[in-house]
């Protein structure tokens, strides 16, 4: 509460947002979350938790296309670290500046080259290079090779549906909320965020450093951890 009069007193006095600074925000980030007021939402998504959601898509989905378009989404989703809002539309008919179109894609012999629309402005713009896996099973470059070969080739979103409509957070939600149930997990545990969140958690459990797990998740600084 206080925070929010601090940088509404700034606003009505002419100054910087304190809150709009990245390193106040993470040390407000950090000091709730040693207060215990701060608290993850969803679980995340493992690598675990991914392979059997791929599998439980061939009984969730109705066509091999759909089938094709959401291991697509979800391995791209995992791997890439993507938003919800990089992916897919959260409203139909409505633009959406960050969601990536198929000329952002470049797709290559064993690598996938993404090129984000969301970086500041004057900046170059974000770039995720996803390499073939050794688990073909959850590759997002074999998904997305496979995607690619039934999509239609029109400029647009990247991920659409067989009649090109735009995937939408609604929809997206629905396959994965189905997808969870089959598996016998708790849906209201999920969220869109998930599977970026499973992302940072893998990588972290992997072993690799806190500035490698900061960068792959596109945070603006590393957040301390609570003791």
């Amino acid at each position: 509460m206080y925070v929010a009069a601090l940088s509404y007193l700034s606003k009505l006095t002419g100054n910087p947002n304190p809150l709009e600074d990245p390193i106040t925000c993470c040390m407000v980030i950090a000091l709730k979350r040693r207060a215990g007021i701060l608290r993850d939402k969803y679980l995340p998504i493992t690598i675990e938790v991914l392979r059997s959601l791929l599998g439980a898509l061939e009984s969730v989905c109705i066509t091999p296309y759909e089938c094709m378009l959401f291991r697509a989404i979800f391995t791209v989703a995992f791997f890439g670290a993507l938003r919800i809002g990089e992916m897919v539309a959260k409203h139909r008919d409505v633009v959406q500046p960050e969601l990536l179109y198929l000329s952002d894609l470049q797709l290559m012999e064993r690598r996938v080259v993404l090129f984000l629309r969301n970086s500041p402005v004057g900046q170059e713009r974000h770039v995720i290079s996803l390499g073939l896996s050794g688990e073909p099973w959850v590759c997002p470059v074999l998904a997305l090779r496979s995607y690619l070969r039934v999509r239609s080739q029109l400029e647009g979103p990247l991920f659409v549906h067989s009649d090109n409509r735009t995937v939408t957070k609604r929809e997206f939600l629905r396959v994965l909320r189905w997808a969870l149930q089959l598996l016998g997990l708790s849906p209201e545990q999920y969220g869109v965020h998930s599977f970026w969140l499973g992302t940072a958690v893998t990588t972290a459990r992997c072993g690799y450093p806190g500035e490698d797990v900061t960068r792959l998740a596109r945070w603006p600084c590393v957040i301390p951890e609570r003791s």
